[in-house]
């Protein structure tokens, strides 16, 4: 029998009869009624393809538009690991080929990318099975590729003086890497501000796309309201009017004519919220302003400087 539910403005239709399972995704109620009689049909029949079972590829497309239509983020690991492990059935992938896709990315492909991929596989797998029941399929096991330790770069203050000194002659490069130290906001954040989020008044910036989807309202130090009223109004309602890739290379260049080795732009962000942290704000009140949802992820940014510490225990 046929069973037809509404998620996410999408009807799904599930189809298991004579012991085989299969669903799809419409748009339309309509379309969905009349695929399911046709697949009924079919299996009464015994007309039914096999061609019709459930793909990797399968999974993971009705897995993204049931459950991460709104998560863009995870839309290029789904699109890879089509490519990748698409063409397989679902009730039919085993451990060597995960291990194999695994292997391969690894060469031209971060850890983190890689793991992202694999669980996006897996996690489609699970959905089909739990949800949709296709209940043949086992879920393949497969080492993830370990994911190196954050880094612990910390910028000290001569560094930050001579940062900013070479970025002078690049004005807005050199006032949205303060933004970044006094913020902890990312470089993309920064780069979309829009003045009708800004309240200088009451010293507080709305952030309302984030890298986690969940917008926030930050405060904003006397220093970062100082440098915000330095900034001329744009016709376009931006503040800056730069792109994200010309402020990593100019950020880059200063580096080189500072000669400050191994830091990085979001290092500026790691910085921002250890500095929360030394000046005696809690996690939660450090997660509010970073917009970290995983309070674990913020700890590896407590990296407090040893010396400081041996003042505050005496």
């Amino acid at each position: 029998m046929a069973t037809i539910r509404l998620r996410n403005s999408k009807y799904q239709v599930l189809v298991r009869m004579n012991g085989i399972s299969t669903s799809k995704t419409f748009t339309k109620k309509s379309d969905a009624q009349k695929w399911a009689k046709s697949t009924e049909v079919a299996i009464e029949s015994g007309q039914y393809s096999e061609s019709l079972e459930l793909t990797v590829k399968d999974a993971l497309i009705e897995y993204q538009q049931s459950k991460l239509s709104h998560d863009k983020r995870s839309h290029p690991h789904i699109k890879n690991a089509i490519c990748g492990l698409g063409k397989y059935k679902a009730d039919r992938l085993i451990s060597s080929q995960l291990v194999a896709y695994r292997n391969n990315r690894l060469k031209t492909h971060s850890n983190q990318t890689v793991k992202h991929e694999l669980s996006m596989v897996l996690r489609s797998l699970r959905w089909a099975r739990d949800e949709l029941g296709y209940s043949d399929i086992k879920i393949p096991t497969v080492k993830m590729p370990s994911i190196p330790r954050g880094r612990d770069r910390r910028i000290s203050p001569q560094e930050e003086h001579d940062l900013l000194h070479a970025l002078r002659l690049t004005s807005d490069v050199q006032i949205i890497v303060s933004l970044a130290l006094e913020t902890g906001m990312r470089r993309s954040e920064i780069i979309n501000m829009r003045w009708s989020d800004i309240k200088l008044k009451n010293r507080t910036l709305h952030i309302p796309q984030t890298k986690t989807d969940t917008p926030r309202t930050i405060p904003l130090s006397s220093r970062a309201v100082s440098l915000l009223n330095t900034l001329p109004a744009n016709i376009s309602g931006k503040v800056f009017e730069v792109a994200a890739d010309s402020v990593s290379q100019a950020f880059k260049r200063a580096c080189s004519r500072a000669d400050i080795d191994n830091l990085r732009f979001h290092d500026c962000r790691h910085e921002a919220v250890t500095r929360f942290f030394e000046m005696g704000l809690n996690i939660m009140e450090v997660a509010a302003i970073s917009g970290h949802k995983d309070l674990k992820m913020l700890q590896r940014y407590t990296h407090l400087r040893a010396e400081d510490l041996a003042k505050k225990i005496g």
